[in-house]
This record gives C-alpha cells, structure tokens and sequence, in this order.
C-alpha cells in the first residue's frame, strides 16, 4: 500500500493543488466580474474589493505552485 502511495504522491498533490487554486480563482471572479451571476447576493463593497482580488491573485498563484 505504501508503495502506491509514494508512486501517486506528487500527482495527487498537484491535483489538490490546482483545484483548490482553480475553486479560489472562481470566487474571486465571482466577486469582482459577477461571473457566474449570483442570485440575489448583494456582498459590502470591502468584501468585493479587498477579497476578491486576494482570492482571484492567490487562486493563481496556488494553481501554479508558486506558494
């Protein structure tokens, strides 16, 4: 078991890696371009202009790898 494990590790860990980055991604264009539309979620303006490019920048940078 621990074979396979140890043969799968660094793909698993990419995949990990580039969903969580790719869901962090969509929150933020969610919050900035209204992409996708919410349905009636209005969110205060320090919410959409402080989070939102935290989320969309970070997301980025959590998908390549970079942090």
């Amino acid at each position: 078991m621990s074979n396979f494990i140890g043969r799968v590790s660094a793909q698993t860990y990419a995949l990990l890696r580039i969903v969580t980055g790719f869901l962090f991604m969509w929150h933020g264009a969610q919050k900035l371009l209204a992409l996708p539309a919410a349905a009636s979620y209005k969110a205060p303006a320090h919410i959409l202009y402080i989070a939102g490019p935290i989320e969309l920048i970070g997301g980025a940078l959590v998908m390549i790898g970079l942090f």
